[in-house]
């Protein structure tokens, strides 16, 4: 089921989802919104985003890792310093799908990390456009080292997405203008 929103209606209507339905999403739903992605403008035509996709017992063991990770840093640093990485972690596994973000960039330039940003976004918007909820995640970054051992990546780690269809709406809230965000110089 495609609904075909208009670009401007999934710019604006697409919200940051935090519950979702335990429903299996079509791993080819999954292909269409990662197929988005590669469409994202890239530095220097790299395509630098890679992905790993978790579900099922991939997905359950990698949490239980991370949420052993979570455990550790909390008691080194503190629940507060922990930011809401522990309720991210909890999102994480409600959704049913987890797609673990990667910049393969060889070159370190800041522009590498813009465009797997950039194809996150594609994620964003077209899972919004199939009717699945998203939530880019950046709480990984807590156990950065950790899950590029347990995957065995080289890469940078550049953030998660769950994906699933929404339990409840997004959080909608008053956005900045553009006279509030921009200055325009004649």
């Amino acid at each position: 089921m495609v609904y075909d929103v208009r670009l401007i209606d999934a710019i604006k209507g697409r919200k940051s989802i935090r519950k979702f339905k335990a429903d299996p999403v079509p791993e080819e739903w999954v292909r269409d919104v990662l197929d988005a992605a590669n469409y994202a403008p890239s530095a220097k035509r790299g395509e630098q985003w890679r992905f790993t996709v978790l579900t099922g017992e991939a997905k359950d063991a990698f949490l239980r890792m991370f949420d052993a990770e979570l455990d550790r840093f909390i008691e080194k640093h503190g629940v507060e310093e922990a930011g809401s990485s522990k309720n991210s972690c909890r999102i994480m596994g409600e959704a049913p799908v987890l797609v673990i973000v990667w910049n393969s960039g060889k070159h370190g330039w800041l522009t590498e990390e813009h465009s797997v940003a950039a194809a996150i976004q594609n994620m964003l918007l077209r899972a919004y456009d199939l009717g699945l909820g998203s939530l880019w995640i950046g709480d990984v970054y807590y156990a950065y080292d950790a899950i590029r051992r347990y995957f065995g990546k080289d890469w940078k780690l550049s953030g998660a997405v769950s994906l699933g269809f929404p339990d409840a709406e997004g959080l909608s809230f008053k956005r900045k203008t553009v006279d509030q965000v921009a200055e325009f110089l004649r």
